[in-house]
């Protein structure tokens, strides 16, 4: 069953700019951030799954963002791209001028299963339980893969920005 096109444009209102923080964690750039998004909407409308609820339709999108973001940074034209810092990120009590490194940097240097989880749980504020959903790994495997990754960055802070 396809998705209708009143349920399409409840779930495109719903969750683009959800998407869009999401892609934009990998790219560091808007406009390539809005392209992967609308490849999600795309895949979405060319799916012949049965969706059970709205819900499982964010989990999917979700899913064709991280990998399209994914296969985006990996591409060649990627390295190309001019990166600029349009969106502020989600750092708990410090302005981003106020910091003397690049928080979003750092993380795009993470591996990837760190990164995502990050993206997912800093940028796009999603709780561990519907990390667990959308990646398809248990609660636990989120939690640690979120530790390990605020471990890397915290190592990769300590390590370049210790006589800041």
């Amino acid at each position: 069953m396809k998705i209708s096109e009143t349920q399409f444009g409840f779930v495109y209102k719903e969750f683009a700019k959800e998407l869009l923080y999401i892609a934009y964690g990998y790219t560091r750039n808007k406009e390539d951030s809005i392209d992967i998004m609308q490849n999600a909407y795309v895949a979405l409308l060319e799916s012949n799954k049965n969706f059970e609820s709205n819900e499982h339709i964010k989990y999917f999108l979700i899913r064709v963002t991280i990998n399209e973001s994914i296969n985006f940074a990996k591409s060649y034209s990627h390295k190309k791209v001019v990166r600029n810092n349009e969106f502020i990120i989600n750092y708990p009590e410090t302005k981003k001028e106020e910091l003397p490194y690049d928080l979003s940097e750092i993380v795009n240097t993470l591996p990837e299963k760190y990164k995502t989880i990050i993206i997912l749980h800093y940028y796009d504020d999603m709780k561990i339980k519907d990390i667990s959903k959308v990646l398809k790994i248990s609660e636990p495997a989120v939690k640690k893969r979120l530790e390990r990754g605020r471990n890397l960055i915290k190592e990769i802070i300590e390590r370049n920005y210790k006589n800041d």
